[in-house]
């Protein structure tokens, strides 16, 4: 999961992520909610290499990058029948902006199975979220790995701590979702919740960069050699 507010890099972030991800071996969909401008970056720099699809079409199964835009409320019972193909396929990558857009704010019974199930499944989830407070329990409960930007809502942080145990300076001080604060812009929290640890990470790399890696790993020379 990757959690922040607006404008503190969340997308950004995410997008590096995705940039790295296995789909050279895998098919991996980002489900665009909001029109984000890095991923129409994204797409039109590489149109030719990322299938888009529509709500109604099969998850697909070949390896590889597609884009599935999707209006919220208005296309949930499209979108629901859609992840219940993913549940029963398997094999499938997400991403995910944003989670509350989600059928049934994020708690719709295609996306629960696939955040409870999904690791059995193969089924990688990069979910991002504006509100924890709005979140589903079970996105939390699920996640291997958790990345937190600055939020702006004491209620969010008070969530946030929650499920991220705070990072440990040199100086032994301790740094959680409820002092991001006092980091520069754009660096972010990274919770390994199987080690039960917490670092804290720069930011992520600049557009271009991120733009440059999906460029180069979408690219028929390096598709499928990419370590």
């Amino acid at each position: 999961m990757v959690l922040g507010r607006t404008g503190t890099g969340k997308s950004q972030a995410a997008l590096d992520l995705l940039s790295r991800a296995n789909f050279n071996e895998i098919p991996w969909v980002m489900i665009d909610y909001k029109g984000e401008d890095l991923i129409r970056d994204l797409l039109k720099q590489n149109g030719k290499q990322i299938k888009t699809l529509k709500i109604t079409d099969k998850p697909p199964k070949a390896p590889g990058l597609y884009y599935l835009p999707v209006r919220p409320i208005t296309d949930d019972d499209e979108m629901e029948a859609w992840l219940l193909k993913v549940h029963r396929q398997g094999n499938i990558g997400l991403f995910i902006d944003e989670g509350y857009a989600m059928p049934k704010f994020g708690s719709g019974p295609g996306f629960t199975m696939i955040l409870t199930q999904g690791r059995s499944l193969h089924i990688p989830v990069i979910c991002l979220y504006q509100r924890p407070v709005w979140m589903s329990r079970f996105a939390i409960a699920q996640a291997d790995f958790i990345r937190v930007f600055k939020q702006g809502d004491e209620r969010d942080e008070k969530v946030t701590k929650n499920f991220c145990r705070p990072a440990v300076l040199p100086d032994q001080t301790k740094l959680g979702p409820m002092e991001l604060d006092r980091l520069p812009d754009y660096y972010s929290l990274w919770h390994d919740v199987g080690r039960g640890r917490t670092d804290i990470l720069r930011p992520a790399p600049d557009r271009r960069s991120i733009l440059q890696t999906f460029k180069q790993r979408l690219s028929p020379r390096t598709k499928g050699h990419f370590v």
